[in-house]
């Protein structure tokens, strides 16, 4: 079977985010499989955007506090996060095909519960496994997601919207804009298959608001 690709992109308020990986075989579910490159917003772009240029993010120290876990009992995920980090040409790695059971977040963006979108991305599926985030687009508004920090704190949010879009129509600026308040992104892909590309079309993208 050809595996979800994998492919994550947007702007992660300070850096470009693009998560990539494509097998040769059909994919897992039997469902709306999509394309290959997802566009890729770059520095350059992040400013023109009125986003402040990645170099300038606030770099997690190791001593920092960091999100290990994701929980989403809705969709039955209790999955650990790795950090993910932007490779030199601006985009940020996905998680090795190896990684299907966790999930990665951007370690230079924002932390959890502080101001602005923190993002977490993961695979939907890889040849003939399903991944992580395989259900994300089951989740509905309401739900509930938890983000576990490695001080064991925990960070509640709440679903606000699930939608997938276009890998070509990225809303970089609506999914990761400034924020006033605490929020959470979480992506994977999603829509058709793309033969013709190797790829989803689509990326599934959930929106979270930091729940009192």
């Amino acid at each position: 079977m050809r595996e979800r690709r994998a492919l994550l992109a947007g702007l992660a308020v300070v850096a470009a985010l693009a998560l990539t990986g494509c097998s040769t075989t059909a994919p897992v579910r039997a469902a709306a499989p999509t394309p290959t490159a997802s566009p890729t917003v770059r520095p350059a772009a992040a400013k023109a955007a009125g986003f402040q240029d990645p170099a300038a993010d606030a770099t997690t120290t190791s001593g920092a506090t960091r999100p290990v876990r994701i929980e989403i009992p809705a969709i039955g995920v209790d999955a650990g996060l790795i950090d993910l980090a932007r490779g030199a040409d601006g985009v940020l790695a996905a998680p090795p095909s190896t990684v299907l059971d966790e999930a990665g977040w951007y370690a230079k963006g924002t932390v959890p519960g502080r101001i602005g979108p923190a993002v977490i991305a993961g695979h939907v599926d890889w040849v003939d496994r399903i991944a992580v985030f395989h259900r994300l687009a089951e989740l509905r508004a309401g739900d509930a997601i938890t983000v576990v920090m490695n001080d064991g704190s925990k960070v509640r949010f709440t679903v606000d919207g699930v939608r997938e879009v276009s890998k070509f129509h990225f809303p970089t600026a609506a999914v990761y804009g400034p924020t006033p308040d605490p929020q959470l992104r979480v992506i994977t892909c999603g829509g058709p298959w793309d033969d013709a590309r190797d790829i989803y079309s689509e990326n599934v993208i959930v929106s979270a608001s930091e729940t009192d």
